[in-house]
């Protein structure tokens, strides 16, 4: 889970989100997953543990108290159900609507 004032400076100090995930990966070819999500969302936690089981490392963003980060993910994806998942890699970004482990899986493994 991200920090407050981290998620703030994320909306201020960058463009967009995937420019942030691009900065944020080691190397042009890495990449980096932001799954958007609720605690009350039963899908969410399936997606979660799937991810966990792959070994797919993830950032978790709360819909509820982030509303703005998800409001530029959802602008971003053209999408607005959650889980949203954004995997960037090499500076593009794609987006997975859904619980579908196994789509993120393949985003992220390139």
């Amino acid at each position: 889970m991200i920090s407050r004032r981290t998620a703030a400076l994320a909306l201020l100090a960058l463009p967009s989100l995937a420019a942030r995930a691009a900065r944020a990966a080691p190397s042009s070819a890495a990449s980096a997953v932001t799954v958007y999500g609720a605690e009350w969302c039963g899908p969410c936690h399936v997606l979660h543990a799937a991810l966990r089981e792959r070994g797919v490392p993830f950032d978790t963003v709360d819909v509820d108290r982030y509303p703005d980060l998800y409001a530029r993910a959802r602008q971003e994806a053209g999408s607005s159900g959650i889980p949203l998942t954004g995997v960037t890699r090499g500076g593009r970004t794609a987006w997975i609507v859904g619980a579908d482990a196994d789509a993120v899986e393949r985003a992220y493994r390139g």
